[in-house]
């Protein structure tokens, strides 16, 4: 296919466009000018349905003026996420969207830099500190449940609760008059991450109000940081200002700052986006709220421990199938460092490849009615998720699989405990249309996920 001006936004990325044609990777340009951008915006998950009936799942889409290659094939996916040659930057992948507004988190830090950094985080998830959270976990659950109205829009109510765990577990204190300022700069920055104008110099853009979030919480941990430098706790920030490296070095602040700001993103936002997501299911599927209700029920009211995990079956069930449908984090991003081959295609380097859960978890050949919620297809019998190593990455994978996915889980069944133990979930009797969701940047209901709780 030959290649127009119209089609392309400048000529930067024009031999990667005519590199992945010659190595006849499926996919067209999409529409004149915005190319498939638009339609990625506004409907995600469709868009990946449309183009993988049509081309299979690896192909290629043109996405904010340059072209991405889309991994959904298990195999593809799996030679991105174990990266065995070092071929496919993190860092770079995602650069483009969170480079300066979640600068030099976990996330983006590659290969040895990365597996440092890495180690010095992973004392904050270790099983003595997560027995700790989740008595954490508990007294604020209790609290902030027992304060909702009979009706009210859950997810910002969710957000609140996940963002004050993770203050206290994190950083060890309550948030109180900080706390709307700190949620607005996190809303902001990860709403920046997809604006399609991206100058801090347009004041009302989404960008601009993003980076300002950045700067506001730049501040806020520098504070905290010069505190926690003279009087250290046990929380996650006192940690990082003592840990040192393999050279004995320390974090500097500025290092500190990006480690959290990254880290209380993830710890917040994604939980909150799983934990609407699977409310959202049982309220349109009744017959699993009630069995996932029974079996809560059945376990009694002692307060749901670390070592309480597994405990929960039909809720463990029906969390893994939420994450399948609606992953919180919807692909992950990597750009080539060099001329590879990937899934059978030469692959130029500079390309950005995102391996995409928003069509791996929807394959029908791995999956049943994959559109269907069947929270059994998790079960013994059927262990659909175990047809390929990775058929199932809602935590991403390799050497950059989330740091914090048993605390993410954790988390979501310690709400969940809480809400089935006393409440049955309702949809509000007024009449509405069917619920929407947005996938990107994280998944997230647009309507904020009104509910109705019924006391039992």
């Amino acid at each position: 296919m030959q290649v127009t001006r119209w089609q392309i936004t400048g000529k930067k990325y024009e031999h990667l466009v005519r590199a992945l044609e010659s190595s006849r990777v499926p996919g067209d340009l999409g529409r004149p000018v915005v190319g498939h951008t638009l339609d990625f915006l506004l409907r995600t998950q469709s868009l990946m349905d449309d183009v993988r009936a049509k081309y299979g799942p690896n192909f290629r889409l043109h996405l904010a003026g340059r072209p991405v290659l889309i991994i959904g094939g298990p195999d593809a996916v799996r030679e991105v996420f174990l990266d065995r040659d070092k071929n496919f930057s993190s860092e770079l992948g995602w650069n483009k969207s969170l480079g300066k507004l979640f600068a030099r988190g976990l996330m983006l830090k590659d290969f040895d830099e990365h597996r440092v950094d890495r180690r010095l985080m992973q004392v904050a998830f270790r099983n003595e500190a997560m027995r700790r959270y989740v008595d954490t976990m508990t007294e604020h659950i209790v609290t902030a449940v027992a304060s909702w109205p009979r009706e009210l829009k859950l997810y910002p109510a969710l957000k609140q609760l996940t963002l004050d765990m993770a203050s206290s577990i994190f950083l060890g204190l309550a948030l109180g008059p900080e706390s709307k300022a700190v949620d607005e700069a996190f809303v902001a920055a990860v709403s920046a991450s997809i604006a399609l104008v991206r100058s801090d110099l347009l004041p009302m853009s989404t960008y601009a109000r993003g980076m300002r979030g950045r700067r506001t919480l730049e501040r806020f941990f520098a504070t905290l940081i010069r505190e926690r430098r003279k009087n250290p706790g046990s929380d996650l920030l006192s940690e990082l200002c003592r840990a040192k490296s393999e050279d004995r070095e320390r974090f500097s602040d500025d290092e500190i700052t990006d480690h959290m700001i990254f880290l209380m993103m993830a710890a917040h936002d994604t939980t909150t986006s799983a934990l609407s997501s699977l409310v959202h299911l049982l309220l349109e599927n009744p017959d699993w709220q009630e069995r996932a209700r029974e079996e809560v029920r059945a376990r009694g009211r002692a307060p749901l421990g670390w070592d309480d995990r597994g405990t929960l079956p039909v809720l463990d069930k029906c969390f893994d199938e939420t994450i399948r449908l609606f992953p919180p984090v919807p692909y992950a991003a990597r750009q080539s460092l060099r001329d590879c081959t990937l899934a059978g295609f030469e692959i130029p380097a500079g390309v950005t490849i995102a391996p995409a859960a928003l069509v791996t978890h929807r394959l029908p050949e791995f999956w049943s009615s994959p559109d269907r919620f069947d929270p059994e297809r998790f079960s013994p019998e059927r262990a659909e998720h175990t047809k390929h190593t990775h058929v199932y990455y809602p935590f991403g994978g390799g050497a950059h699989v989330c740091i914090g996915l048993h605390f993410a889980r954790i988390q979501v069944t310690a709400v969940m405990n809480e809400l089935l133990s006393k409440y049955r979930l309702a949809n509000p009797r007024r009449a509405q249309r069917p619920r929407s969701f947005a996938s990107v940047p994280i998944a997230h209901p647009k309507d904020g996920l009104p509910v109705v709780l019924e006391r039992l």
